[in-house]
């Protein structure tokens, strides 16, 4: 650094200093001459305060990529408060790709501090202007919205009212308030997928103790209404939030005093229960005179067949995700475990994998199975996986003669 100056937003100013650090001809420096950052982050990040919003935006492409291709925790843990108030400052002042960037961005810093205090920090700046832009009548840059204030509550937040918070602001763009004196908005189908699935993934985290079924009727009423939606992509949306509905046994009624209320909210449960076990097996076989195309049609299938399917044989999802290229596989066997993966993939994209192998956030929220073998020998890692085989072919053949002894069961209740 020249002597007599001092960094300040890129570049070069005069500081204080005495005689003896006057400069004379013979060492006068170009104020003008371009500043040397000490790494190419530190340009990326000094960018956003750029009055061009064109500057800001090629500065949160590189920064986004670089949240994705590499371990920034050595860069950010010391900085993240300012950065995500120039990640703010984005979201507020920009137009519709730079919000869009800034949200990714910002969710993305929250993901590589960790969770903890410095996500909470993150969140509870970012969230107040986020909540501001779904007041707004800008639909472009809601679907960013909703996953990034998702995203953010699902590190940051540290009790349950915050966490409702975040719930409840995504759900008025599922569910808009209507009445005589409010406008009613209609959102694009890709804006209220985007919603039902932030909503879907931060609910994950309620632990189904501190759910008071009574206050969640309305919630399955209005999704279980979206199994009706003309678009394709809103009734998978909707199909995973009721999947997690039934893991979470927000359709069952704890027991109470046998009163007049009791039985009336048993029966209407049962009956919405019935209801949309209906819906999940017609849109398991749907013809093709609804939706979009036949892809749609195809995954829709076997979305709701596999709802279906748990709804009505109560097992568990199987499913093995490979996390890393050293043999660290994810074994999921719910559907919030499912819903929480397939949406921090799409949040982290190509940045999944990184995170996957150096984010210890990752092991914190998923239990990744072969850890303890990854550097074993080939011969022990073969008898492992030929005990895990076996394992899963007894309990597949033990949910068979449970199947059907359930079978045999029904048809004996018939017979006699």
């Amino acid at each position: 650094m020249p002597k007599g100056y001092k960094k300040k937003k890129g570049c070069w100013c005069p500081s204080d200093f005495d005689d003896s650090t006057a400069m004379s001809d013979s060492t006068s420096v170009d104020i003008n001459e371009d500043f040397i950052f000490d790494t190419p982050l530190d340009e990326l990040v000094d960018n956003l305060y750029a009055k061009r919003s064109v500057t800001r935006e090629n500065a949160l492409v590189e920064i986004v990529d670089s949240f994705e291709s590499d371990d920034l925790l050595s860069f950010v843990e010391n900085q993240y408060i300012t950065i995500s108030y120039l990640f703010i400052n984005s979201i507020k002042k920009g137009m519709t790709k730079e919000t869009n960037l800034a949200c990714r961005a910002i969710g993305l810093l929250s993901f590589t501090v960790g969770g903890g205090t410095g996500s909470h920090e993150i969140m509870k700046e970012a969230l107040p202007q986020l909540c501001k832009i779904l007041s707004g009548s800008d639909q472009s840059k809601i679907p960013a919205v909703v996953k990034c204030i998702g995203l953010l509550a699902f590190l940051g937040a540290d009790d349950l009212d915050e966490t409702e918070v975040a719930l409840e602001a995504i759900w008025k763009i599922i569910q808009p308030k209507t009445g005589n004196n409010v406008t009613t908005v209609k959102y694009e189908p890709p804006v209220v997928v985007a919603a039902i699935t932030a909503w879907t993934f931060l609910l994950t985290t309620i632990s189904t103790w501190r759910i008071n079924q009574e206050n969640w009727t309305k919630y399955i009423l209005d999704i279980s209404n979206l199994l009706e939606a003309d678009d394709r992509t809103v009734r998978m949306a909707a199909g995973e939030a009721i999947a997690l509905f039934f893991e979470l046994k927000l359709f069952d009624v704890k027991p109470a005093e046998e009163d007049a209320k009791y039985f009336q909210r048993l029966t209407y449960m049962n009956n919405m229960k019935a209801k949309v076990t209906a819906q999940i097996d017609a849109l398991s076989c749907e013809a093709s005179h609804k939706g979009a195309n036949k892809k749609n049609r195809s995954a829709q299938r076997e979305l709701f067949g596999n709802i279906w399917d748990y709804v009505m044989n109560g097992g568990d999802i199987e499913e093995t995700v490979k996390m890393s290229s050293r043999g660290t596989i994810l074994c999921i066997s719910s559907w919030a475990e499912l819903i929480q993966l397939n949406f921090i993939k799409h949040f982290l994209r190509k940045g999944f994998h990184q995170h996957a192998q150096y984010n210890p956030l990752m092991r914190e929220i998923f239990t990744l199975d072969e850890d303890e073998i990854e550097y074993l020998p080939n011969r022990v890692k073969k008898i492992h996986r030929s005990k895990s085989k076996r394992r899963h072919y007894m309990q597949i053949k033990k949910e068979r003669d449970i199947a059907e002894a359930r079978k045999q069961s029904f048809f004996n209740e018939l017979i006699y």
